[in-house]
């Protein structure tokens, strides 16, 4: 098997995991589920994900890796700040391909669950990680001052999208969240810059 079949392979799973976890939940979700809307045996699959909590984290780090290509052109001018934010938030939602509520669902199952709760802190952390780097880049650039608390910046934004994310889950409609995510994190600009 070629490198490629297994990247293209490994692909497939990973969208049909998503598509099946947003559609009966996490929980309900068994291994054989998505083999089965692959076509592929279940041996097969744990030959690539040795467990379904590991098969949601790599959805997890693909949307990531997604979001480094996809913003990686964004906030290059302050004056574009609130576009830019919009344009991150849209990107966001994409990739989630409207998972909120199974990421929500992790985080209530990671409180009985140790092996769940301490990947879903290792992925956290990486999310954190990830931002912070965005955050030193937009230092370097000269676009927040060096005096910047940027690690509780990075927080607090990761924090602003979960709170958004609650938001979704109990109705308020999508335009009202993309517009106080582009206005929180304009005036974090504004105020750091």
């Amino acid at each position: 098997m070629t490198e490629l079949h297994k990247s293209e392979v490994r692909e497939r799973i990973i969208h049909a995991a998503m598509e099946s976890f947003g559609q009966t939940g996490y929980d309900k979700t068994k291994m054989d589920d998505i083999a089965k809307r692959l076509g592929l045996s279940k041996g097969t699959l744990y030959l690539y994900f040795t467990s379904k909590e590991n098969l949601f984290l790599a959805i997890c780090e693909h949307n990531m890796e997604e979001g480094t290509k996809d913003d990686s052109k964004l906030f290059v001018r302050k004056e574009n700040a609130a576009s830019d934010a919009e344009q991150i938030y849209d990107n966001i939602r994409r990739r989630e391909r409207g998972n909120d509520r199974i990421i929500l669902e992790m985080v209530v199952e990671s409180t009985r669950n140790p092996r769940l709760r301490k990947a879903m802190h290792d992925y956290r952390l990486k999310v954190h990680d990830h931002v912070l780097q965005e955050l030193r880049k937009k230092v370097d650039e000269g676009y927040f001052r060096k005096d910047v608390d940027i690690n509780s910046l990075a927080i607090a934004i990761v924090a602003l999208y979960d709170g958004l994310a609650v938001n979704r889950m109990l109705g308020v409609g999508d335009a009202a969240n993309k517009k106080a995510w582009a206005a929180m994190i304009k005036a974090v600009i504004a105020g750091s810059s």
